[in-house]
């Protein structure tokens, strides 16, 4: 069998040369405090393949026209709003104090944080993680009438937020619908910072992805080892957060055993870095050695720019918005090495 995790690991790993026109492009200035951090909620949507052949999650492809991150593969997901945490949002499931111990210890947070999760699936792709008290989700027939195309478009363009939205259709967010599965932090060098969970859901019966948000060109159903290989050959191009979780859902048979594994998921928050040694960048995590090794890069710059070419998580179209310094930057890391790809933060 293969090792995803391993062989993308050993990708990531790979230095990536710089080009002596890259010696200006530096994400912030060398002492610059860290930039603050925002949440934000990505959503991995998983469904059973049938037929013995696993589980499937969706991907949305960013807009080729997108001049950062263009074509790149993602998840759904986005930033909190501040509508996302307050009162009055119909709730179904865990509540956000049970919640609260897996996504940073704060209910007020936890319940922002699912809400956001939930916003962000039903704009991006038309998926309601929602349902009447009666019901175990909103009836597929509904969403397809065409008021609730409009409620969708009120809603990604902040006309009225989710509370409201469910309160007026009868509806209830649906928490049991979907965990948390991962929590990324964008490094410190960038100049924006995003502190992204990471749900995993099972897909509604009955419902289907609907049409994408302005910034995504489709949604694909596809299996991690697959989305994997055509990551490694070039052909699907993603940020490491993306391939990182499609590695970690490769070993699991069904979506059944995603979400037997989320409810006993220790979450630890993992927060790479991008240090420039040896006239390379090198992308690390916790467990690598050098990330720990005050020494490994001192004597060089700060970190390049375009960080979040290689590490951003969904924001506002599948890639953390980073304003690297320079665009060139970003798409040269991503063709430098296959690790790079898009994500929303």
């Amino acid at each position: 069998m293969v090792d995803h995790m391993a062989a993308l690991l050993a990708r990531i790993r790979r230095p990536i040369p710089l080009r002596p026109t890259s010696s200006g492009l530096f994400a912030t200035a060398p002492g610059t405090p860290p930039a603050p951090v925002r949440d934000a909620s990505t959503v991995l949507l998983l469904r059973d393949a049938g037929a013995g052949r696993g589980l499937e999650v969706l991907l949305i492809q960013r807009s080729r026209a997108l001049s950062f991150a263009g074509g790149l593969y993602a998840y759904p997901g986005g930033r909190v709003d501040d509508a996302d945490g307050r009162a009055g949002l119909p709730w179904s499931g865990p509540t956000p104090d049970e919640l609260a111990p897996a996504l940073g210890g704060d209910p007020a947070l936890a319940r922002a944080l699912v809400a956001a999760a939930v916003r962000e699936t039903f704009e991006e792709v038309g998926v309601l993680l929602a349902s009447p008290a009666e019901a175990q989700t909103v009836p597929a027939a509904d969403l397809a009438d065409p008021g609730w195309a409009a409620d969708r478009a009120a809603l990604e363009r902040r006309e009225h937020g989710l509370a409201e939205l469910l309160r007026r259709r009868g509806l209830a967010l649906r928490a049991d619908l979907l965990a948390p599965w991962a929590r990324w932090i964008t490094p410190e060098v960038e100049p924006r910072r995003y502190d992204t969970r990471f749900f995993v859901a099972a897909m509604p019966p009955g419902q289907q992805p609907g049409t994408t948000s302005g910034e995504a060109e489709r949604a694909i159903w596809i299996s991690p080892a697959e989305a994997l290989d055509r990551h490694a050959d070039r052909s699907m191009r993603m940020l490491p957060p993306t391939a990182y979780m499609l590695a970690d859902l490769a070993p699991f048979p069904d979506v059944a055993a995603v979400l037997a594994a989320a409810r006993t998921r220790a979450i630890t928050p993992v927060m790479p870095k991008l240090v420039r040694a040896n006239g390379a960048a090198h992308f690390l995590l916790p467990h690598d050695p050098e990330y720990w090794d005050p020494a490994f890069g001192a004597d060089e710059d700060s970190p390049p720019a375009g960080t979040a070419a290689l590490v951003g998580v969904s924001v506002d179209a599948g890639v953390a918005e980073s304003s690297p310094a320079d665009t060139e930057a970003a798409e040269a890391t991503a063709d430098a090495d296959p690790t790079t790809g898009g994500e929303r933060g």
